[in-house]
Parts: structure tokens; C-alpha cells; sequence
């Protein structure tokens, strides 16, 4: 029987998925990218069939560790999940079986956003991910679609615990489908946690993804999210560094190329003293694909000492591609170093012609200066084999505008700089040249 909080809960989402508005904030009322919700909605309804799924999932991941060395530990997909024996970390619960406690406290309300709202409505089960106090841990998570799919991920990391999570998102659907997840993350005192969230899901799939982090006193977060594949694909993040000197650092590097759409909506927030937050996005487009940044830094009154920083970065491959970068900020407090930047421009013809002229063609011209535009980026994730994968997606997605598959293990022809694996963002902008 299902709690009582949950029917209410679900029936107030079901409500206000229909009637939010596509976009509740006046900023970006002009600018975003619409999703076809409704027609999913009876969909995410109907039960699928596990044991097919199941076997996708198997051959997904199969494919993943032969062709990337990419090994996961639990495997979610529309109707079943499979966890591998011994990972104590990851549990997935249906809505059916939650208890007051999971549900109660949530970072996120139906009330917040219509996408919230609908994911709310359909999911049919959570997938809690734990590290207790003291503790680390590894982990590699797929997440892929058959049939349409929303879920929930709950991350909780204990105080002075580590974690590296890969989250690789994939589909296996010739019809138009969707793929959405939401995250809530509370990551404890003096703890570290690395997220690399890997999209790579097929040109029929809608992607929907919400986080909202919580970062606690003396606690760092990194999440780097790459998009590459995907109809259409439409994000809200929501990073707070709350506790005395905590730090967030977000990285999105966004790949397109045919019709592909995408609007990243970011808000980073400083808002316990001496925190650190900075947001580094990067899009480089082909043919007709779109890409919407929209970063946005806010300083709170008592985050006396701290540090903000808001840079977004487009190469255009392509004269029909199109970047549209909206930095904002809001501070609160005069005590603190905050700025934003923005920058779009056509590849580098110059660059082009001298590397041509040197022997390249001019497929393997555009990867050196796409993977070197993306370089830095990929230069602050841990793990060498993500860093290999997201490479090998790059490499895929310039030599032949492909994604959705698992590629092989490939960056010929591409160069990644790891000299400087954790720059300073503030000291190179001419406002702090010389408080360095």
C-alpha cells in the first residue's frame, strides 16, 4: 500500500506538470528550448517489459567495458535495474516501497518547475546512492531508455567521506523517447566528491536533467557534465556552497552538430563565508545545433571572503550553428572577487589553414582545436578512463557527427593539455591580475 504523503505528493505533481508554465523565470522567459511532455505522459505510464530491457542493458553495458574499459555497477533502465552483486552503495527503491523518511526533507518540490513536477509524476523508483562517514568509494552508474524514462537520484556523502561517481546516459529507441533524471546532493563536512555526468543518448531522445546541491562546511564538489547526444536537451542546476570555506567547481563541454538543441540553466551560490564557486561552460557546435548558456553567480549577504566566477566559452564549426551565452550575477556582499565573462566566435580559419599546412586534413585540423578548446576541461577530471571516453566521443562526433553509440577507445589526431590540471579562474581576468 502506498504512503499517504507519496499519493499526495504525486497527485499535486501530476497537477502542476500540466499547469507551471514551460518557464517560470523572467529572465529566461525568451530563451529556452520547449519539450513535448505531454506526449510521453501515457507512455511512463505503461510497465515495459523487464526482461528485454534487462538484456539491453546487459549488451549496453557489455559494450561499454570492451570498447571503453568502462565498468559499471548498477544498470537503471525504464523497467528494471540491475545492481552488481557486493555494491552496497547503490540502492534502487521503488516509489511503492518508500518510507516518510526518503520522502520527506526533499531538496526539490513539483512546485519549483514544471519539468520537476512531471519527472515527480512518473518516476516509478529512486536510486540512492551512500557513502557513510569516513568512507570512499567508485562508482559507475548507466542509466539508459528502451522506453520512456524519469528518475530520481539521491546522493548523500557522509563527513570526511570521498566519492568519484560516472553516470553514463544512453538510450536504445528508434521512437521519440525521454530520459530524465533529477539529483539531490548533500555532500558532508570535509568531504570530497567528483560527478562526471556523460550524456550520450541517441538523436531520438528528449534529455531533461535537474541537480541541486547542498555543500557543506569545509566540503568540495566537482561536477562535470558533458553533453553530447540527445534531440533536445534541457538542464537546471543549482550548486550552494553553504558551510564556512566549501567549493564548488562545475564544468559543461556541450558537442553538437546536425539539429541538436541544448539550454544549460546554472545557478552557482556562495553562501557561507570563504566559499569558492566557479562555473566554466564550453559548447562547440556543428551545422545547425543551438546551445543556450545561461550561467548564473550569486553572492549572499554573509559570504564575506568568497570567491565567484562565471566563464562561458562557444566555437562555432559552422556558419548555421548557433551560441547564445547569458552570463548574470548578483552580489550581495562587497567584501568578495566575483566576475563573469563570455566569448563566442567561428573556429580560427588562421589556425585551420596552418595546421592543414602542416599535413592535417581538415577533419583532423578541426579535432586539435576542438580537443585543445576542450582541453582544460578534461584536464580536471580524475579518472583517465573517462577522460579516454569523452575523448573518444569528441573524436566521434567531429569525424562523422555521430553519437548515441559506445564508440571504441579512440583521440587520434586530438591533443589534451594536462599541465595545468587546476588553474586559478580568477587570476588570468584583468580585474585580479595583480591580486594574485
Amino acid at each position: 500500500m502506498r504512503l499517504k504523503y507519496y499519493e499526495t505528493m504525486n497527485k499535486e505533481a501530476v497537477e502542476l506538470s500540466k499547469a507551471l508554465p514551460e518557464e517560470k523565470s523572467e529572465l529566461y522567459k525568451k530563451f529556452f528550448v520547449p519539450l513535448p511532455l505531454e506526449s510521453f505522459a501515457k507512455e511512463l505510464k505503461a510497465a515495459g517489459s523487464p526482461e528485454e530491457e534487462a538484456g539491453q542493458l546487459r549488451a549496453i553495458s557489455d559494450e561499454a567495458a570492451r570498447n571503453l574499459n568502462i565498468k559499471f555497477d548498477a544498470a537503471i533502465g525504464s523497467a528494471t535495474a540491475i545492481i552488481k552483486e557486493g555494491v552496497g552503495s547503490i540502492r534502487v527503491v521503488k516509489v511503492s516501497d518508500l518510507t516518510d523518511s526518503q520522502l520527506m526533507g526533499r531538496m526539490y518540490r513539483s512546485s519549483d518547475d514544471r519539468l520537476v513536477a512531471f519527472i515527480h509524476a512518473y518516476t516509478k523508483r529512486l536510486v540512492f546512492i551512500e557513502v557513510p562517514d569516513g568512507q570512499k568509494a567508485e562508482l559507475s552508474l548507466l542509466l539508459a531508455n528502451t522506453a520512456p524514462m524519469v528518475t530520481q537520484i539521491i546522493v548523500n556523502i557522509g563527513s570526511g567521506a570521498e566519492l568519484e561517481l560516472l553516470e553514463w546516459y544512453a538510450s536504445r529507441t528508434q521512437e521519440a523517447s525521454l530520459l530524465g533524471a533529477i539529483h539531490e546532493i548533500t555532500v558532508g563536512k570535509h568531504s570530497n566528491a567528483e560527478m562526471n555526468l556523460v550524456h550520450n543518448e541517441g538523436p531520438a531522445t528528449y534529455v531533461v536533467g535537474f541537480a541541486k546541491a547542498d555543500v557543506t562546511e569545509g566540503a568540495k564538489l566537482r561536477m562535470n557534465f558533458v553533453y553530447n547526444g540527445g534531440m533536445s536537451t534541457r538542464v537546471k542546476n543549482v550548486v550552494n556552497a553553504n558551510g564556512y570555506a566549501s567549493g564548488s567547481e562545475i564544468v559543461e563541454m556541450v558537442m553538437g552538430s546536425g539539429e541538436q538543441k541544448f539550454d544549460l540553466n546554472t545557478v552557482i551560490a556562495n553562501i557561507g563565508q570563504d566559499t569558492v564557486s566557479d562555473l566554466g561552460s564550453k559548447a562547440a557546435l556543428m551545422d545547425s545545433a543551438v546551445c543556450i548558456l545561461k550561467g548564473f553567480a550569486e553572492v549572499q549577504a554573509d559570504a564575506r571572503g568568497s570567491r565567484s566566477f562565471v566563464n562561458e566559452r562557444g566555437i562555432l564549426l559552422d556558419n548555421r550553428a548557433y551560441v547564445s551565452s547569458i552570463p548574470g550575477m548578483s552580489i550581495g556582499n562587497a567584501n568578495v572577487k566575483a566576475t563573469h565573462s563570455s566569448a563566442t566566435a567561428p573556429v580560427d580559419e588562421d589556425s585551420l589553414f596552418y595546421l592543414m599546412s602542416r599535413g592535417a586534413d581538415v577533419t583532423d585540423a578541426r579535432k586539435l582545436l576542438v580537443s585543445g578548446f576542450f582541453s582544460g576541461s578534461i584536464a580536471k577530471m580524475k579518472s583517465a578512463v573517462v577522460k579516454g571516453a569523452v575523448g573518444s566521443l569528441m573524436n566521434e562526433k567531429i569525424s562523422g557527427r555521430r553519437f548515441g553509440g559506445i564508440p571504441m577507445l579512440n583521440t587520434s589526431s586530438m591533443w589534451f593539455d594536462t599541465s595545468q590540471v587546476d588553474p586559478d579562474s580568477l587570476g588570468g581576468h584583468y580585474k585580479y591580475r595583480d591580486l594574485r
